[in-house]
């Protein structure tokens, strides 16, 4: 066996990996059949933080169904105690079992992923960390189940940000675990706050807000709590968007009746027209190489998605399905585009394969808003519109089998934006 130690936040994990996966989920352009898993309560875990947190996520992914083990009377300890006959007959694909040690200030957990139909151990883990780290340590094994299956890592340790609106008096721009856990406000303003944008090097997020009486784009720096005013030109400035390496921002200007794209180096510096058209051309979006930019254009008399590459100036339409179609955002590796389309009236988040073109609505909400992928493009962030003033986020999985709300409150919540891995 291999031993191989990694350091997650202040955690000390401990690896040993037994086998091969079970067959790699292939996502991308399809629906893929949910795997059934038994997550069994942790022996020592007086909480049961860890077992429910690893279904949570798990489950939230839309790639596992979690198996009802509420009749279970009594669960394995480890990987001699499981009895194959009885998980097959709950037709069970993948078991989880482990154990908690609580040494003084820290805990042990160790955890086995077990093949039940193989009838072997494909994984056994071992973290070590301290006590209120117990959801950090669940995340974690969630992550390594997540690539250990699917072979792309899992998001679960990762950061959301959105914006809460208070008694209607006040916004705020917050920062959560991926769950909605720990949630914590890094900018108040009496004004409002939209268009949230997390800078791929995860050091930043640049948003709209109405304090200077119009809309100005500001840049707030999550390490130093810095907040700097970047776009305050003439007229509006909207719709931010980061380029790959951080060093530069797309952004709207309203000058006259139409709006146009602009780039500019991240501290408003070097600020350049980037198209010239008499049309309305907004919600810009770089592509992952850095190369091109999707945006929202009524050229062609509705509203649709286009691409531009940056060394030819040449612009494509992308979307022809439906007659609305905005708010552009490329998966990580480039290969899917996800925006929001107007379908019967409603306005639902769809996933257009950029290979094959074929488009997949993926919820089926009246309102939706704002979709943006995970770091590994396996999910999809949004807001969604309830009745009257409500409007909550939430994730879909990518392959439209799960939607799942973020709790965060009962305030209103929108405007949501996902951290990279290496936040």
């Amino acid at each position: 066996m291999k031993l191989i130690k990694f350091f997650i936040l202040n955690l000390c994990l401990l690896a040993i990996t037994q086998t091969q996966a079970i067959e790699v989920i292939d996502i991308l352009g399809g629906k893929a059949n949910e795997l059934s898993v038994a997550v069994t309560p942790f022996v020592g875990d007086e909480t049961n933080n860890i077992h429910n947190v690893i279904k949570s996520d798990l489950t939230r992914s839309g790639f596992f169904r979690a198996i009802n083990i509420d009749a279970v009377k009594s669960f394995p300890k480890n990987i001699e105690d499981v009895d194959f006959t009885f998980w097959s007959a709950l037709k069970t694909e993948l078991l989880i079992i482990g154990k908690v040690e609580d040494n003084g200030d820290q805990i042990k957990v160790t955890y086995d992923l077990v093949d039940v139909f193989k009838e072997k151990l494909m994984t056994t883990l071992e973290f070590i960390g301290k006590k209120n780290q117990d959801r950090q340590i669940a995340h974690q094994i969630s992550n390594l189940v997540y690539e250990k299956i699917t072979g792309t890592p899992g998001v679960f340790h990762t950061k959301v940000a959105f914006v809460k609106k208070i008694d209607n008096k006040k916004f705020t721009l917050n920062v959560s675990d991926m769950d909605g856990y720990n949630s914590k406000a890094v900018v108040t303003s009496t004004q409002p706050i939209i268009s949230t944008r997390w800078s791929p090097d995860g050091e930043k997020i640049a948003y709209v807000s109405f304090e200077k009486k119009k809309p100005v784009i500001f840049v707030q720096n999550l390490k130093t709590g810095e907040r700097k005013l970047v776009a305050n030109f003439k007229g509006n400035n909207s719709a931010p968007a980061w380029s790959p390496d951080s060093k530069k921002l797309a952004i709207v200007l309203t000058y006259n009746a139409n709006s146009q794209i602009y780039l500019m180096d991240a501290d408003g510096s070097n600020i350049k027209r980037l198209i010239r058209s008499r049309s309305i051309d907004t919600e810009p979006t770089w592509s992952p190489d850095g190369k091109s930019i999707f945006f929202v254009s009524d050229r062609g008399g509705g509203p649709q998605i286009y691409k531009m590459n940056l060394d030819d100036d040449e612009a494509k339409r992308v979307t022809f399905e439906g007659r609305y179609n905005v708010s552009p955002r490329l998966s990580p590796d480039g290969k899917l585009l996800t925006f929001i389309t107007m379908e019967q009236g409603s306005f639902r988040v769809a996933v257009q394969n950029l290979i094959s073109n074929q488009v997949m609505k993926l919820t089926v909400g009246r309102n939706d808003e704002s979709p943006i992928f995970s770091p590994n493009g396996h999910m999809i962030l949004y807001t969604k519109k309830l009745q009257g003033e409500k409007a909550e986020i939430a994730t879909v999985s990518l392959n439209g089998l799960k939607s799942v709300k973020i709790d965060v409150g009962k305030e209103l919540t929108q405007e949501p934006t996902w951290s990279p891995f290496d936040f």
